[in-house]
């Protein structure tokens, strides 16, 4: 019987860089291997793919963490058990969300990890997802605490996007999608304070028009 399972390629702003979420796995194939956050389809526990994909987010201990659905994928070479298919998720967390299993590799750290599966294919797909999005809509912000400053939105933007930004231009791109909700507490450190602000809403937003890089 074909294999039915989802894939959820997990990230995280840390320190200025993205950071994966990954867990050794402990069985063949690819036993001690590094394995994406998965799950197989249960058709007693699971009635549709929401409720596996929360059972997959519950299990991480990602319960109200962002996620959506990116592709599916299925052939005969994926898995060399036999036939397969996957639905793979993208889910962007906060930098400082406790996950019960698994640990955190930075990408730079990816060519000299062995992937168990098609895994380095789909976290591709995941990492596409997130860099074409991110030039028309807030999705980085999902990267974000509760609480951040507008450089450290702008930031953000520039990890995901690899590219330096127009700091003038990107702020009124971000205030003209009316998200951001001044909390009226400031960040104070070495520099000037800065105004923190929170989402208004957990959703993405689009923009009324695509970034490119810095001309923003």
């Amino acid at each position: 019987m074909p294999r039915m399972s989802l894939d959820m390629v997990v990230l995280r702003l840390n320190e200025e860089r993205l950071e994966l979420l990954l867990e050794t796995r402990d069985r063949p194939p690819f036993a001690q291997c590094w394995q994406l956050p998965a799950l197989r389809i249960d058709e007693t526990r699971d009635r549709d793919l929401d409720a596996a994909r929360h059972r997959l987010l519950a299990e991480w201990g990602l319960g109200h963490c962002y996620s959506e659905q990116v592709c599916t994928l299925g052939n005969l070479e994926r898995d060399p058990r036999g036939w397969s298919t996957t639905l793979v998720y993208l889910c962007l967390v906060e930098p400082e969300v406790e996950v019960v299993r698994g640990c955190w590799q930075p990408l730079s750290a990816l060519p000299g990890l062995s992937l168990a599966f098609d895994h380095i294919n789909l976290i591709a797909k995941g990492l596409e997802r997130l860099r074409i999005k991110s030039r028309y809509s807030t999705l980085p912000l999902q990267l974000l605490g509760p609480e951040f400053t507008l450089s450290e939105v702008q930031r953000a933007f520039e990890i995901v996007l690899q590219t330096p930004m127009n700091t003038a231009a990107f702020r009124k791109r971000i205030h003209r999608a009316d998200i951001l909700v001044d909390t009226g507490r400031k960040r104070t450190g070495k520099q000037r304070p800065a105004i923190l602000y929170r989402l208004e809403s957990p959703c993405c937003v689009m923009f009324d028009q695509v970034m490119h890089g810095a001309e923003a």
